[in-house]
C-alpha cells in the first residue's frame, strides 16, 4: 500500500514541476489539475473543494481557457462549465510561446543597430562586475559564450554537475559549438578523472589533473586576460 501511495505523490509532484515549467501558478496548477481528475466543473465546485474564493478561482479558469487555450469554456442553462478537452493543448501553448519569443527575438536583432547608435561609447564602463547566487553564475558563464575564444580555467566538473546541473553539461555543447577551446586545472577526484577521459576531445579542452587534496569549492576562469571572474561554490551549498 505504500509503494501506491508513493507512486501517486512522485506522479504529483511531476505533474506540478511539468505545469510549471510551462508558465502555470500555484492557483491555476491547482484548477487544472482539478479539471484532470473531473470535467467538467463550475468554478463554484472548485471554490469549494479547496476553500478558495469563487472570483480567485474565475480569474484563474478564464486565463487558461481564453488567454492560454489549455481547458475549454462552455455554458449550461446560466452557468459556465469548465473542462480539460486535450491535454495535448499544453503543447500547442508551448509552440504558440516559441513562436512569439522567435518573433521577438527577430524584432529585437533588427533594432540592434539602432539600439548600437544610441549607445555613448564614451562612458568609462567599470572593469569589475559582480554576481551574486545561481542566476549571477550562469549569466557569467553566457558572458563567455559571447567574448572568450579560449580561456583558462581552475574548478571541478564534480561541482558543476552537482551544484549548477540546469546549466551543465548541455554548456559544454554551447561551448563546443562556438568553437572556445579550454586548458584546465582539475582535481584528480574520480567524477572528473572519468569525465575527463571519456570527453577531453569532445570538450574542445586540454586538462592537466592535479593531487585530488588541492581540491578547493572555487572556480576561476580567465579569458581575455586581464579579464577575470571568480565564484566561491560555497554559497551554493
Amino acid at each position: 500500500m505504500s509503494t501506491i501511495i508513493d507512486d501517486n505523490y512522485m506522479k504529483e509532484e511531476k505533474i506540478q514541476i511539468i505545469l510549471k515549467k510551462i508558465g502555470l501558478n500555484d492557483l491555476e496548477i491547482t484548477c487544472f489539475k482539478a479539471l484532470l481528475e473531473k470535467s467538467p466543473m463550475k468554478a463554484s465546485e472548485i471554490s469549494k473543494k479547496f476553500s478558495i474564493p469563487k472570483a480567485t478561482v474565475l480569474v484563474a479558469l478564464y486565463k487558461m481557457s481564453d488567454e492560454l487555450g489549455i481547458i475549454k469554456r462552455t455554458k449550461k442553462k446560466n452557468s459556465f462549465l469548465f473542462l480539460v478537452d486535450d491535454v495535448y493543448d499544453l503543447i500547442n501553448l508551448l509552440k504558440r510561446k516559441e513562436e512569439a519569443l522567435a518573433v521577438n527575438r527577430k524584432e529585437i536583432e533588427d533594432s540592434l543597430p539602432e539600439l548600437r547608435a544610441l549607445q555613448n561609447f564614451d562612458i568609462k564602463k567599470p572593469k569589475v562586475y559582480y554576481y551574486e547566487g545561481k542566476e549571477g553564475i550562469r549569466q557569467a558563464y553566457e558572458q563567455m559564450l559571447t567574448e572568450a575564444d579560449h580561456f583558462l580555467g581552475y574548478g571541478s566538473n564534480e561541482d558543476d554537475d552537482k551544484y549548477l546541473p540546469e546549466l551543465f553539461p548541455n554548456y559544454y555543447d554551447r561551448r563546443v559549438q562556438k568553437k572556445i577551446s579550454v586548458t584546465a586545472i582539475i582535481p584528480a577526484l574520480p567524477f572528473n578523472i572519468k569525465e575527463t577521459l571519456k570527453n577531453e576531445t569532445k570538450h574542445l579542452r586540454k586538462t592537466h589533473l592535479i593531487p585530488a587534496e588541492w581540491n578547493y569549492p572555487i572556480q576561476i576562469n580567465t579569458y581575455k586576460i586581464p579579464l577575470l571572474f571568480v565564484h566561491m561554490k560555497k554559497v551554493l551549498r
